[in-house]
């Protein structure tokens, strides 16, 4: 035992010596590379504290309050790579590939939330903490590029939520009614000039017949008589080139180079617009009282016609950006199904009156009611074609919550970004066909049984946001749209323009950029016409309008 005791105790020395003389050999070996490499090892030294201190200066706080951490594939930059390449697209990436309810998206030193849970959602648009404000300030700007004068007043002065105030009870009541009847007038008027028999009205672009006439629809019922885009005819493209380049104004990247097009087309409109208001146009009876209320409000507060011009080029901007590629998908989801149309046409028969001398007349405010598969196609439509991201800005610490009560945490000065792809595509709200049209998902289904189901859909449709932002323009947009429809269903056969039958099929869709909601079709629907005529019988019908 003494001998196997005092072997052990040599083995020790042994190792202990070795791994001394193997440490000191080992020192030398880096100190004489050292001598001979400073330069190298320091430039390591300076590339492994670099990374520390990035680290910690590009890895925002977390507290665990907040919504879970999502990190991305590529540290610090990877998510925002991902916004800027897929747009509004990438937080239904995320969504796919993470399944979360609600997520903490680290970018740089900074962070985002995104939530992707209809009860979350719907709990962040009633949170009086969260506001859309903001954006409309931090978004005009860059839009419409208005003067610093007239930035100095928004952001010193209570302009905006004064502003803001004034929409909604505009767009109500006489006021709404008045809107619907001038654009559809204008409507009736186009649709009283398409032949009929061996005439037909042919439509080698559908979407850039709809895109023309609903803008000019639009325009009348927003500028009355002295309509600016009537005038000159030509703002039409200008508007659409405007809106097309859009995304790159908001960059603010030397727009006049980098997004040329697009900036001339805005100083057009601006100018026309700034004559309008300068020569007050928009006091005259038939102007819609949206123009007016909010032209008020500016020139209380000093701002002159020319300004109001370049800014209410926003309000002509939201009229039409979503609620014309809407009117096209929903014709072109109508009108690609014979079967469809015939269903359509006999659910409005008993919706019109006819009255004296061809008169036509159509109730709108009948239509939810007596024309459920029509309104069903219509939200059917905006469900598949809509990706609006809705933004808020947290004004102050606050919490959102799930349909279980779990809360989560939103810090102050940080922002929210919602996605309607996300909420129009979920399978376990609207099905395995989500994908798919489906004429009849949104005709409620009564009895207990279908509550939960009818109740989830409600929750995430949300093409039009919600909350105090709800958008103050979709009843107008859902008379312009059902009325226009409509009267194609009753009183005319839409056909392909030279396809076949068989090969008349709804366009490919774009994904939308963070500045639109309703995508667009594959170049600009180039391939995708019609004929359009009368239907024996209805040759010299005149349509009205009630609502």
């Amino acid at each position: 035992m003494a001998d196997l005791n005092h072997r052990t105790q040599s083995l020790v020395e042994t190792m202990a010596e070795n791994a001394t003389s193997a440490s000191q050999s080992f020192l030398a070996f880096v100190m004489d590379d050292y001598k001979q490499s400073k330069t190298g090892y320091l430039a390591a030294l300076c590339v492994l504290i670099s990374a520390v201190v990035l680290h910690k200066l590009f890895s925002p706080s977390t507290d665990d309050r907040e919504p879970p951490l999502l990190k991305p594939s590529i540290p610090v930059i990877g998510h925002l790579i991902g916004l800027i390449k897929h747009q509004g697209g990438y937080i239904k990436i995320l969504y796919d590939t993470t399944r979360e309810q609600i997520a903490t998206l680290p970018i740089l030193n900074g962070k985002l939330y995104v939530i992707f849970d209809p009860a979350i959602i719907q709990s962040a648009y009633r949170n009086k903490r969260l506001s859309f404000e903001p954006f409309a300030v931090e978004f005009a700007q860059r839009e419409l590029a208005f003067s610093n004068e007239m930035f100095k007043i928004i952001k010193e002065t209570n302009l905006v939520p004064d502003f803001f105030s004034v929409i909604h009870p505009a767009m109500t009541g006489d006021h709404l009614h008045r809107m619907n009847a001038n654009a559809l007038n204008y409507v009736s008027k186009q649709l009283g000039a398409i032949g009929s028999g061996d005439e037909p009205l042919k439509v080698p672009n559908l979407y850039l017949w709809v895109r023309d006439l609903m803008t000019m629809a639009t325009t009348e019922a927003l500028y009355g008589p002295d309509n600016p885009i009537k005038e000159h005819s030509s703002l039409i493209e200008d508007l659409w080139t405007f809106e097309r380049g859009l995304p790159m104004l908001l960059l603010n990247v030397f727009p006049s180079i980098t997004a040329r097009a697009a900036y001339n087309a805005r100083a057009r409109l601006q100018v026309s617009l700034g004559e309008y208001y300068s020569a007050e146009k928009d006091y005259h009876e038939d102007a819609a009282q949206i123009v007016k209320s909010r032209a008020n409000m500016l020139r209380h507060y000093g701002i002159t016609g020319k300004e109001i011009g370049n800014f209410e080029l926003a309000l002509l901007h939201v009229g039409t950006a979503n609620t014309v590629p809407t009117l096209f998908w929903f014709m072109a989801q109508v009108f690609t199904r014979p079967d469809l149309m015939i269903q359509l046409r006999n659910e409005a028969s008993p919706v019109i009156q006819h009255g004296a001398e061809n008169e036509v007349t159509i109730d709108i405010t009948t239509l939810e009611q007596k024309c459920p598969l029509l309104v069903s196609c219509y939200r059917e439509a905006i469900r598949l074609s809509n990706q609006a991201v809705g933004n808020r800005r947290v004004l102050e610490d606050t919490t959102v919550s799930d349909a279980k009560g779990n809360s989560y945490l939103l810090k102050k000065g940080l922002n929210v970004q919602m996605s309607g792809e996300v909420l129009h595509s979920l399978k376990h709200v609207w099905g395995d066909n989500a994908e798919e049209f489906d004429p009849r998902r949104f005709i409620e289904k009564v009895g207990k049984e279908n509550g939960h189901s009818e109740k989830a859909k409600r929750l995430a449709f949300i093409p039009f946001g919600g909350g105090r932002n709800l958008c103050p323009g979709r009843n107008f947009a859902f008379a312009e749209n059902l009325g226009f429809v409509i009267c194609l269903l009753l009183g005319f056969d839409v056909l392909p323009f030279d396809q076949d039958p068989a090969d008349f099929k709804v366009p490919v869709k774009l994904k939308c950029s963070f500045s639109e909601a309703a995508g667009k079709p594959v170049n600009n629907g180039q391939g995708f016409g019609v004929r359009i005529q009368k239907r024996k019988g209805w040759e010299l019908i005149k349509w009205l309008f009630v609502s």
